[in-house]
């Protein structure tokens, strides 16, 4: 495992969406918790738009996604899942909530590692994960929280209180980025990855062939460094 990954005992993964922890970096995650590292889950919304079946509320198919991401995560052996229940598609108009929703979190929790979306990712492309505005958001409201206003004092002062101090991570690892630099060989949980995306049935029940369709995309990650199967990340040291 990279040294930056071994030397640090508490990680934080916060993302959009139910599922996209699991396709983004869970082999990653099953390396982690199989190493004794604490891993704490933040999804900033509960996926309750991510649907093209008629008939559900949101309401409904948010606590459908919930539970979905709870039995993913349990699979992986990840124990505190916190949803903090912003409306799905609607991150990047809750960005200054969000962001001081997020430095409350990592003054609590005070991750050393965080993973993220990439918020530069992709810039021109037209894939639809890339342009999707709950990643930039979740990504940009991240980058801040982490970097500019956990550590400072004079943010959100009245956060300070019972012990709370200001908090630096030593660096976030953004997932879906067009300039990866660190590669995680998950050849040995990659089992483990694709049970863990298979809970989320009401994203990827219809997917004939799980294990072939996220292998390739693992295949092409670790072909950039000679990995049989990874998962890549760009990183951002403090």
């Amino acid at each position: 495992m990279d040294s930056l990954l071994a030397e640090a005992r508490r990680i934080m993964v916060i993302m959009a969406h139910p599922d996209d922890i699991e396709i983004q970096c869970g082999g990653t995650v099953a390396r982690l918790i199989g190493a004794g590292k604490k891993v704490t889950y933040v999804l900033c919304t509960s996926g309750n738009r991510g649907t093209m079946e008629a008939g559900l509320t949101i309401a409904e198919l948010a606590a459908i996604r919930e539970a979905e991401q709870q039995a993913a995560a349990s699979k992986l052996g990840v124990k505190e899942v916190i949803f903090l229940g912003y409306g799905d598609g609607a991150l990047a108009f809750e960005l200054p909530k969000l962001r001081q929703h997020l430095v409350a979190l990592l003054r609590q929790h005070r991750p050393q590692i965080i993973f993220t979306h990439d918020p530069f990712a992709g810039l021109g492309s037209y894939e639809v994960c890339y342009m999707h505005p709950d990643h930039r958001a979740v990504g940009e409201a991240v980058v801040q929280a982490a970097f500019f206003c956990a550590p400072g004092p004079l943010f959100y002062p009245e956060q300070l209180a019972d012990g709370v101090t200001p908090h630096r991570s030593t660096a976030l690892c953004l997932a879906m980025s067009d300039r990866p630099d660190l590669f995680v060989d998950i050849g040995q949980t990659f089992g483990a990855k694709v049970a863990a995306i298979a809970c989320h049935a009401s994203q990827w029940s219809r997917q004939p062939d799980l294990d072939g369709f996220f292998r390739q995309m693992a295949a092409g990650n670790g072909q950039k460094r000679g990995i049989a199967l990874a998962e890549a990340f760009k990183v951002l040291k403090a």
